[in-house]
């Protein structure tokens, strides 16, 4: 693994079901080399509509990570960027995740960890907590779910969930978004899917919801 663009992020792939996974590691902490004692698996937007680990709102949620102290460990799904495979759709992208997790676990044993995901990110992570049998999680973070538009089952309240979305988002159910009685719902007036011109609005949500977390 190699350092990169920085003293803060690192290169890498890892083993997935369909081959080797792309991935990148954000440092938590002011010295990157040291072993991260909070991480979160990071998941991306729609592989078919040109989503990668590099998409910019997903950045702003491992920036504030970062900000918080958290690293983070953000891969391509199968068939993006360096990733093996092709895009599945079916379920494929829930076992990628699970293979990031495991890498996570078995390389980082005694960090907590968190997942979050944007938009098909967001459902895969939400898919795979509908699924159960996960190890303990400290919390998930949850950017424009695309609820109403792809599966996205809503959290059951086994982990501490906090959901960030624009209230102009066609991609996202309102109504529907509203009934997610055990996640805390954070709305941004005027933002769309992709947070144009509003990404650090989306920052500070992000940080509040980090930080009052802490507090707990």
């Amino acid at each position: 693994m190699a350092w990169y663009g920085g003293p803060m992020h690192k290169s890498l792939t890892i083993p997935g079901p369909a081959g080797k996974l792309e991935a990148r590691l954000t440092s938590g902490g002011a010295n990157p080399e040291e072993t991260p004692n909070r991480l979160a698996v990071l998941c991306h937007p729609h592989p078919l509509y040109g989503g990668s680990m590099d998409d910019m709102v997903l950045g702003v949620l491992a920036e504030s990570l970062e900000s918080a102290g958290i690293a983070s460990l953000r891969f391509n799904f199968r068939g993006v960027g360096a990733s093996d495979g092709a895009h599945d759709g079916n379920g494929g992208e829930v076992a990628d995740l699970e293979a990031a997790i495991a890498w996570a676990i078995d390389t980082y044993p005694n960090a907590r960890l968190a997942l979050g995901g944007y938009s098909f990110g967001a459902s895969t992570v939400c898919r795979l907590l509908a699924q159960g049998d996960l190890p303990a999680l400290e919390r998930v973070l949850l950017i424009a779910p695309p609820v109403g538009n792809l599966p996205a089952p809503a959290p059951d309240g086994s982990v501490p969930t906090d959901v960030f979305a624009g209230d102009a988002d066609p991609f996202v159910d309102q109504s529907a978004l509203a009934t997610w009685a055990h996640a805390r719902l954070h709305l941004i007036t005027g933002a769309d899917h992709f947070f144009g011109g509003r990404w650090q609005d989306l920052a500070g949500e992000i940080g509040a919801a980090l930080g009052q977390a802490s507090e707990r």
